[in-house]
């Protein structure tokens, strides 16, 4: 079987890295060390804006960069950047054959995450959780070979988000759903089995940021009703 690219689509603090780990557990899964934004060789060109989707990436270098970490005798090969939710069209068009897992959280537990890792204001987390959301849309009905879901489908049923995963790329069928992973969490740096965090996280706004997190999100409400979401009153 020819080697097939799979990218991690997903925003920072969304379960990107969750679901990066869960991929790697297969066996015929080789993974970038790292994401891919931060490997020596491409960090100073892909971290310079990396959230700006005009800023126009040396995909052949960037790509030339990565395959020497690749392991080519597995068949696929791996990758997950948040930023790449952006550029995913550009991506698609220098990697082939390459499939895509699209995945977006909850927007109140998103903004959390936001404030509390990267001590955003209120209105940049709330701008930018609505911003990836949009963003994801369109990603999900502008390419081919995609799999969507939400960080909620996976926490929810790991065993089945993982069939859902086989079934899009069968080399994913010995994925284990029951492994422990080292991530950081609204609880700190822990080594468990796949939680749902997001109660946790709602529940460490306040009163008054989740009121000021609903101005924002009631402007956009359609985009939080396309994934399942809706403001809490």
């Amino acid at each position: 079987m020819a080697a097939r690219y799979l990218f991690v689509l997903c925003p920072p603090y969304c379960g990107s890295t969750l679901l990066w780990k869960l991929l790697a557990t297969s066996s015929r899964v080789s993974a970038l060390p790292q994401e891919g934004q931060f490997l020596p060789e491409v960090e100073p060109i892909m971290r310079e804006r990396p959230w700006d989707r005009d800023n126009a990436l040396p995909w052949p270098r960037i790509k030339a960069a990565w395959e020497t970490y690749w392991d080519h005798d597995k068949p696929v090969l791996l990758e997950k950047s948040p930023p790449n939710i952006v550029r995913a069209a550009a991506i698609a068009a220098h990697f082939e054959p390459a499939q895509f897992i699209i995945m977006v959280r909850n927007p109140y537990a998103h903004a959390e995450g936001l404030m509390r890792r990267n001590e955003w204001p209120l209105r940049r987390a709330a701008n930018f959780a609505l911003m990836c959301l949009r963003t994801q849309a369109e990603n999900a009905a502008q390419l081919a070979n995609t799999l969507v879901l939400t960080y909620e489908d996976l926490v929810a049923d790991p065993g089945g988000a993982c069939a859902r995963l086989a079934a899009f790329q069968p080399a994913l069928d010995d994925m284990d759903p029951r492994a422990s992973f080292e991530l950081d969490s609204v609880d700190g740096t822990l080594d468990r089995q796949i939680t749902d965090l997001n109660a946790r996280k709602i529940e460490a706004l306040s009163a008054a940021q989740r009121a000021e997190l609903n101005r924002y999100f009631e402007s956009d409400e359609d985009v939080l009703r396309h994934w399942g979401y809706s403001v809490i009153r």
